[in-house]
């Protein structure tokens, strides 16, 4: 199973002026072709903290490593030098990437979005990369996506602006993702009568000895179901080489609790 770090970089974050929401998105793209994120780290617009997150994620043995943020023409976006640093690669300028940031900056100055398509040493920027990587197509921005494969790690490093990252992740990542994926992911949140949940606990306990390889989490918070009175709801999920055989296994436990609940807490 591919296991994937997300690391967020902006002061913006860390600071409350931004919300993160990139990465509750990314990881519900990447859940169903069996990704499992490991961890998610915020860092701030520094290259050395960019750089020192990398090594420790691929310390920790994840296979991928996705950034959001620091591509862009200013002097703070410094992803791409965090990830050159972290290899000790020199930066310089794709052509294939300056390809594309001349075409978007054609487009943008034609829909009347800038005042000039020249390629301007802030917006060449954009195609400065870590020696060896590769570019991933931007058609929502100007800066490309970033592609590098090290120390049998695979680095993606996307955009931060939401519409940016959708694209590109879309597009022509979606397709890199699923070749790379290995087995299958299913889950299935339901919803149990229930105010209190501890009073659940003990019906997890029993529903986890009858398929250990299925993962149950309940969230803590009760909700008021217009039938059901209060409810607890209960997320139920299985990774494995068999999508039929998991989703069985889903299907098993699921049952399982509600029938458990029925008899135990009505």
């Amino acid at each position: 199973m591919n296991t994937v770090g997300i690391l967020v970089v902006g002061n913006e974050i860390l600071d409350g002026v931004t919300l993160d929401t990139n990465s509750q998105w990314m990881i519900n793209k990447l859940k169903p072709l069996n990704y499992t994120v490991a961890q998610t780290i915020t860092v701030r617009d520094d290259t050395a903290e960019i750089a020192k997150t990398h090594n420790r994620m691929i310390d920790d043995g994840l296979h991928i490593i996705i950034t959001t943020g620091g591509l862009g023409p200013t002097y703070d976006d410094m992803t791409l030098k965090g990830v050159a640093e972290a290899f000790r690669l020199p930066m310089t300028v794709n052509l294939e990437a300056l390809t594309i940031v001349e075409r978007q900056y054609i487009a943008f100055h034609k829909a009347g979005k800038v005042d000039s398509a020249e390629i301007t040493d802030a917006r060449r920027k954009m195609a400065v990369f870590p020696e060896g990587a590769q570019p991933l197509d931007n058609k929502a921005g100007g800066a490309p996506g970033v592609m590098l494969r090290k120390q049998g790690v695979l680095i993606i490093s996307l955009p931060g602006v939401p519409s940016e990252l959708k694209w590109i992740f879309q597009n022509p990542l979606n397709p890199i993702l699923t070749d790379a994926s290995e087995g299958h992911y299913t889950e299935r949140i339901i919803n149990l009568s229930a105010r209190d949940e501890s009073m659940l606990a003990p019906l997890i306990d029993e529903a986890n000895k009858l398929e250990p390889d299925v993962y149950i989490k309940s969230m803590v918070k009760s909700m008021v179901d217009n039938e059901k009175g209060y409810v607890i709801k209960l997320w139920i999920s299985c990774h494995g080489d068999e999508i039929k055989e998991i989703q069985a296994k889903v299907n098993r436990v699921t049952k399982y609790l509600v029938d458990l609940a029925e008899n135990n807490l009505t």
